[in-house]
């Protein structure tokens, strides 16, 4: 690999951070094929390159092989461009985020921060929670699958369950509870697939035969390294719903 293709390789990481020599679950682009073949082959020292040139920019990349990880076909490797702790990359943007989470009545930057980060932890206990996985079982990613409806119900229990039975009066500050109780009919169902169309694209979810969705290898990566820094601070019980409302919404003592 010389200096073009390592800056081909960046780029293409950059963009989707998540490539495969082969896959048996989708079709592998040309482009990602040679990307990754280029990477695959590269040398010690155009490796080392890339890593502390990405290492600079908050990204760690990390290289699986088929040997080591279930779900990776006979002979394929994958490479993924992991998040560091405590970094932001600075071309992770919001913008995208807030225009397809603006559904329904979600109308405001803030009802599209807070419908992402609800959906967020809802999701995170399909996978982790009601599975009994703990963040660093990240083996465990090829059985962490759901359909769109049973987000859109997850979504929907924890509001009827958590903050419908919250006493108003009792709230001093309803900046989170107040968009999640005005929802309009339909808006939890449209939120939660611009949620689903932004973590794919992401490439923290795989989507297959139509409303499934997987979790992927970068996604447990992710979860298995970042977790005791990032995430675990944010969760002060077991109970993932629980502790999202603790989180979002804060009650007078």
């Amino acid at each position: 690999m010389n200096n073009y293709e390592l800056g081909r390789v960046q780029s293409y990481l950059l963009r989707h951070r998540y490539i495969e020599t082969k896959s048996t679950r989708r079709n592998i682009s040309r482009e990602e094929h040679e990307a990754a073949t280029l990477l695959r082959d590269a040398d010690a020292s155009m490796r080392n390159m890339l890593s502390e040139i990405l290492d600079g920019q908050g990204l760690l990349l990390q290289q699986f092989s088929y040997t080591e990880v279930p779900g990776i076909p006979i002979g394929a490797t994958v490479f993924a461009l992991l998040r560091k702790p405590d970094s932001t990359p600075p071309f992770f943007g919001i913008e995208k985020l807030l225009a397809r989470m603006k559904r329904g009545s979600i109308k405001t930057d803030a009802e599209a921060k807070i419908w992402f980060v609800q959906i967020w932890f809802s999701h995170l206990d399909l996978i982790y929670t009601s599975k009994n996985r703990a963040p660093a079982e990240m083996l465990k990613y090829v059985d962490a699958i759901f359909t769109r409806d049973v987000l859109v119900e997850a979504v929907r229990s924890y509001i009827n369950d958590y903050v419908c039975k919250l006493d108003p009066t009792g709230i001093s500050n309803d900046a989170v509870y107040k968009p999640l109780m005005d929802a309009k009919e339909g808006t939890i169902k449209l939120a939660v697939t611009g949620f689903l169309e932004l973590v794919t694209e992401a490439g923290l979810l795989s989507s297959t035969d139509g409303d499934i969705y997987r979790q992927t290898l970068l996604s447990a990566a992710e979860m298995k390294n970042n977790y005791d820094r990032q995430l675990a601070p944010l969760m002060p019980t077991t109970a993932v719903m629980q502790a999202a409302r603790d989180i979002l919404i804060q009650e007078e003592e």
